[in-house]
């Protein structure tokens, strides 16, 4: 970190401040925090310093995600001027640019990208994108809503112990963030405990726990709605439960808990917001900052979980604004859950147990595939019931290449698509090892190896990463199905396989790294198990010698790339005649058009 700000003074009508950083998640995030103390110096009003904290980072992370090669070695610089009517943040980076677009809708919750640009803009009056030679600028500009007065000048001393207690807020915020990941896989295993025996209150008071020191607060409150009520269920500290009654949401709000839970939004209050006199909050004691967060399932609120700060005016940061949401999701997933475990029947239980796994697994797969010129991609997953272990992703990194996950998590239903979760999520937390897909396999499995070994389970899976510039697949596997390659001249595919021991089975496993041609007109293939051991009616297996004459057939010059997975399918179904399929089917197909 390289901050330089400027001591307050009267006699300056615009002030300056001015930070660099390494260009990674973490270092930009201490940048856009280190901003808000600076604003909050100069008492901009705390709305202002979190919209401004939540835009630099989404503004800050696309300058990190996006660099590519050398640019990773040079900072990310963030400049704010404070003018008396208007602030104005400039996010410097050096990728390869993009097109900033006048009108954003918000995504879709399934849609991968285009959430940063949508929070930006949400958040800021205006904004422009410059692009240069030597790097680019992204242009922010909000209005304040009053102008403020600076510190004094005797007030130097105070001002620079504030500065030196931001510097340990934010290795406290470091050190939270490393440990937030382990902290969401700690959430998966909850939800199998809970499937197993469905003690909502257990669970939800290891919530409780996780979330008051997740967001460093002091009081924390549940409530779960019931018809058209929020009723309390949970509160630290304990006595306060008790203490506290239902809010009805039929009739005008009464407090800013219904107010969050019928608008379903965030809303936060504190000393400059006080709730109401008549609100409840307001008779449980001091209150510097609050928060109250309606989760819910699919469009219905499911309750509302407040976070309160009883002496600190300091507001959640985005990363802790993030794990209250998340953490949120899960509790109504296990509320759902637990309530489906009530019905009279057990197979209707089933049914709506499968349909939210279903969900979570759909929610694992890209939405669109990317193909750039000259590759093309195509890809398909088909559990062979409700849901399944499988799942697949695919990454475009920047402008110079393409990552391809495939995985099999050993059983099937809920507890496979949840643990497929984990790995997904895991492999997205580390985008610096995307390039090299043996360390990428190695740092996941060190990291999932004591979660999957407490749970009896294991992972098959295979990562790779396509150089579009060199046109190499570099890969690795993980006790997964061999990657199978047809090259023009070729009477069949040849077959890559490294395999190493699958995810979970030995902490410190590490994975060996092939790398492979992919020229103009060849075609590669990952694949599950369930292709490859699909049966006939008479129980011999599709088997790898079938799948590796079927690529050629695949290629550029034979098929229209819009016809692959109807070819693909057409071959297995063939096969297997009337045999329905007892394994999950999942396949990408890549080829090399130019």
């Amino acid at each position: 970190m390289n901050p330089t700000p400027q001591p307050p003074a009267r006699s300056v009508p615009c002030q300056t401040f001015c930070v660099e950083s390494d260009c990674s998640f973490p270092a930009v995030r201490e940048s856009a925090r280190l901003v808000r103390e600076w604003l909050n110096q100069w008492r901009i009003d705390d709305s202002e310093t979190t919209a401004w904290e939540l835009a630099l980072v989404e503004a800050a992370n696309n300058a990190v995600e996006y660099a590519a090669g050398p640019a990773r070695l040079k900072p990310v610089r963030i400049e704010i001027l404070l003018g008396e009517l208007h602030v104005e943040a400039r996010v410097f980076d050096h990728t390869a640019g993009f097109d900033l677009p006048t009108e954003v809708d918000l995504p879709d919750e399934e849609t991968e990208g285009g959430r940063g640009i949508f929070l930006i803009k949400s958040l800021t009056d205006s904004s422009e994108y410059l692009r240069g030679p030597e790097g680019n600028v992204l242009r922010l500009r909000r209005p304040r809503l009053q102008p403020s007065e600076p510190l004094p000048l005797d007030h130097t001393a105070d001002l620079e112990i504030k500065l030196a207690d931001a510097e340990r807020a934010l290795s406290e915020m470091s050190e939270e963030l490393a440990s937030s990941y382990e902290s969401l896989v700690a959430m998966f295993r909850y939800s199998a405990e809970l499937g197993s025996h469905a003690n909502l209150a257990e669970f939800a008071q290891r919530l409780v726990t996780d979330l008051l020191q997740l967001t460093e607060s002091d009081v924390l409150i549940l409530r779960i709605r019931s018809d058209d009520k929020l009723n309390p269920f949970l509160a630290h500290p304990a006595d306060l439960t008790a203490r506290l009654s239902s809010l009805s949401l039929s009739h005008p709000p009464t407090s800013v808990e219904v107010d969050a839970a019928r608008n379903r939004e965030n809303v936060w209050f504190g000393t400059n917001h006080p709730p109401e006199p008549t609100d409840p909050l307001s008779g449980i004691g001091p209150i510097g900052m609050g928060l109250v967060h309606p989760f819910r399932f699919g469009d219905r609120c499911l309750g509302t979980i407040t976070v309160i700060r009883t002496l600190r005016e300091t507001p959640l940061s985005s990363a802790q604004v993030n794990i209250l949401q998340t953490l949120g999701d899960f509790l109504a997933i296990q509320i759902t859950n637990s309530r489906l475990l009530d019905e009279r029947t057990r197979s209707r239980i089933t049914r709506h147990e499968l349909e939210i796994a279903a969900n979570i697994q759909r929610s694992l797969l890209p939405v669109s595939l990317p193909s750039p010129p000259p590759f093309e991609i195509s890809a398909s997953c088909t559990n062979a019931g409700e849901v399944g272990g499988d799942f697949y992703d695919v990454l475009h990194i920047g402008n110079s290449g393409l990552l391809f996950v495939i995985a099999d998590v050993m059983g099937k239903g809920v507890p496979a698509a949840l643990f497929a979760a984990v790995v997904r999520t895991a492999i997205r937390s580390v985008p610096g090892l995307f390039t090299d897909p043996a360390a990428l396999l190695s740092s996941i499995n060190y990291t999932l190896c004591d979660d999957l070994a407490r749970v009896d389970m294991f992972v098959t899976a295979k990562i790779v990463y396509l150089d579009l510039r060199n046109q190499v697949l570099a890969s690795a596997s993980a006790g997964h199905c061999p990657l199978l390659v047809w090259r023009p001249g070729l009477a069949e595919a040849v077959v890559i396989d490294n395999a190493g021991l699958p995810l979970g089975i030995e902490p410190d496993t590490r994975y060996s790294l092939s790398l492979t041609p992919l020229p103009k007109g060849s075609v590669a293939l990952l694949h599950t198990d369930g292709i490859s051991e699909l049966r006939d009616p008479q129980g011999n297996m599709f088997g790898t010698d079938r799948l590796r004459s079927l690529l050629p057939s695949l290629s550029p010059g034979l098929l229209a790339f819009d016809q692959i997975n109807q070819r693909v399918f057409a071959d297995l179904d063939a096969f297997r005649a009337r045999v329905a399929p007892t394994d999950d089917q999942t396949f990408i197909v890549i080829r090399n058009a130019s």
